[in-house]
């Protein structure tokens, strides 16, 4: 699923999840729902500057398939920046940490435990949205293995134009929803001060 497709959904979670009454629980959500995408991307940027203005492509066709379909799978940098927090293995450790920092009330501990929530409910997705390039999904305790999911959200033999459509209407939907509650929050507002 597409990182935008991600932060709405999780944005809906927020309104809908009562223990998230603090303001910073709810930006460490949010922050996790983007977090397991921010490594791939700002890794494709720097890639793709570098050998646009710096190095000779190491490749004769394009280099965004040269960083998607090969240091992708092959390169340990690119492997662990991209699986490192849609790790299921370490998401439940640092979700276990934050639990435990929380019954000691340790300040930090509730966003830790809230950003995590954000960053497994993105694997998650991921991992049922991806048909070869899911998460790998037990790293770093396995290099290889990706679950294969019978639906991508972007390979066309795995309905990928068919999930296209689906997740467009459901992020419109998503935005729709929360326009009309944010004014009617505005309306609220402005009633009580009047």
């Amino acid at each position: 699923m597409q990182t935008p497709s991600h932060f709405l959904l999780t944005a809906v979670l927020a309104r809908k999840a009562p223990s998230l009454t603090q303001t910073g629980s709810k930006i460490s959500l949010l922050a996790g729902s983007i977090l397991p995408d921010l490594p791939l991307v700002l890794l494709t940027l720097g890639y793709e500057l570098y050998y646009r203005w710096f190095a000779v492509s190491p490749t004769s066709g394009s280099v965004m398939e040269y960083l998607h379909f090969d240091l992708f799978f092959t390169d340990p940098v690119w492997i662990i920046s991209h699986n490192f927090f849609h790790s299921l293995v370490i998401n439940f450790v640092l979700l276990t940490i934050g639990y435990w920092g929380m019954r000691r009330e340790q300040r930090w501990a509730r966003l830790l435990f809230w950003l995590t929530v954000g960053t497994l409910f993105h694997s998650v997705i991921d991992i049922l949205t991806h048909n070869s390039d899911g998460p790998l999904l037990f790293f770093p305790l396995n290099w290889r293995y990706r679950f294969p999911s019978p639906v991508s959200y972007w390979e066309a033999a795995y309905y990928g134009r068919e999930f296209r459509i689906f997740e467009y209407a459901v992020d419109a939907l998503i935005i729709i929803y929360l326009i009309t509650v944010w004014r009617k929050q505005i309306r609220q507002n402005a009633a009580v001060r009047s």
